[in-house]
């Protein structure tokens, strides 16, 4: 499985984190910041073009609103996951963690 690790601590914010997520999944132009649009692109497949199976591990944050957002990210990305096991019969194996 790939590893893909990103320096949390290095982005000012959510929107540069954004950015950084979405060069490193090969995010296709007009890929959006929410949460939803990460969950179309990493399982659903539909705007990026990194292959599964993958592992992104985000260091460098304590707490803030960075942090919450890969928490949120994750919890989705376990849900579509489970969903796409049930309606396609597939796991897409990504994941995305928050290392201290």
């Amino acid at each position: 499985m790939r590893t893909i690790e990103i320096d949390g601590g290095a982005c000012k914010d959510v929107k540069a984190f954004c950015a950084v997520l979405q060069d490193e999944i090969r995010a296709l132009p007009g890929h959006g910041n929410s949460i939803e649009s990460f969950v179309d692109s990493m399982i659903w497949g539909t705007m990026s073009t990194l292959p599964p199976p993958y592992v992104i591990r985000v260091r460098g944050l304590h707490g803030g609103p960075i942090a919450q957002f890969v928490k949120d990210l994750s919890e989705a990305l376990g849900y579509a996951r489970m969903q796409r096991r049930k309606q396609a019969g597939e796991d897409i194996e990504v994941m995305i963690q928050l290392r201290r």
